[in-house]
């Protein structure tokens, strides 16, 4: 009787620990500037030049440990792009380069198609007007753009 007890309770136990053990061995890797890591769901474009206002129909843009993802998912044909990134939270600028089509990221990326995101250049540096847990405002050569969290 004491084995058959001691089987069950090992055939519960010894998977439960395991399970917990192996849950708390996996550390991901937390985000470095929280406030701009995360989805960000681009609201508008301004051109201050042009005085031009244009609202975005689904363009999210994804912001995780130095790689950024700008991805059209509305149907208006801009593509999804990969660029590296680079936050300085002390001059209050982001600066964004190495820009890669996604699905082949040795494709040269077409100015036009970045300009459809407010992205002015293939290396360009915003600076960040505003960031908080629900918004973003980043402004670069007369563009500005207005992200709320997603």
């Amino acid at each position: 009787m004491y084995k058959e007890v001691m089987k069950k309770a090992c055939g519960w136990i010894l998977p439960c620990v395991m399970t917990v053990s192996v849950f708390f061995s996996c550390t991901g890797k937390a985000p470095e500037y929280p406030d701009l890591e995360g989805y960000w769901k681009q609201e508008r474009i301004e051109n201050e030049a042009t005085g031009e206002r244009v609202d975005c129909n689904r363009l999210y843009w994804a912001l995780q440990l130095g790689v950024c993802e700008m991805k059209d998912l509305g149907g208006n044909g801009y593509g999804t792009y990969l660029c590296r990134y680079v936050y300085d939270p002390d001059a209050s600028t982001l600066r964004m380069y190495d820009f890669r089509v996604r699905s082949t990221q040795s494709a040269d990326v077409e100015m036009e198609k970045l300009r459809q995101f407010g992205v002015p250049s293939k290396d360009v540096t915003f600076e960040v007007r505003l960031l908080n847990d629900d918004a973003m405002v980043l402004h670069a050569a007369d563009t500005t753009l207005y992200f709320r969290s997603f």
